[in-house]
């Protein structure tokens, strides 16, 4: 074999790597389960949510920045029966990742109490079905 086709093969064998980690990307991509935004002036008490469903093993990137000018805030998963699965605590800035313990539909909520000023969380799927499901 000449040097240029061990250079062709190599090179075609690179490019078979690549299509096949790009195939398993896009079975396994990146899902956006669900944004927040939200802004008060004057002191609001309410609760915003991301609802979401997920299986055994799917692993939950959460991104979370705030700027808090007076009041309270709180982040909590929730389960499809309402109790909390998770409590993530009252950060300024956060960034997580869960692992799913079981299928469900949760809820990733936003908790807040005479809150003023703003905060946004996104939340996103890394990996889909990670683990088999027991369910």
């Amino acid at each position: 074999m000449t040097k240029k086709n061990r250079v062709l093969t190599g090179i075609g064998i690179v490019f078979l790597i690549i299509l096949i980690l790009w195939g398993i990307w896009l079975k396994t991509g990146i899902d956006t389960l669900g944004n927040i935004n939200h802004s008060s002036l004057t002191p609001a008490t309410a609760t915003s949510e991301i609802r979401f469903s997920a299986e055994k093993g799917d692993i939950i990137r959460i991104i979370f920045a705030s700027e808090i000018l007076s009041g309270d805030l709180n982040i909590i998963l929730y389960d499809s029966e309402g109790q909390k699965a998770k409590e993530l605590g009252k950060a300024r800035t956060m960034k997580t990742i869960l692992t799913i313990d079981q299928a469900d539909t949760y809820t990733l909520a936003v908790e807040y109490t005479d809150f003023t000023g703003q905060f946004k969380m996104k939340a996103f799927r890394l990996m889909r079905h990670a683990l088999p499901s027991t369910r």
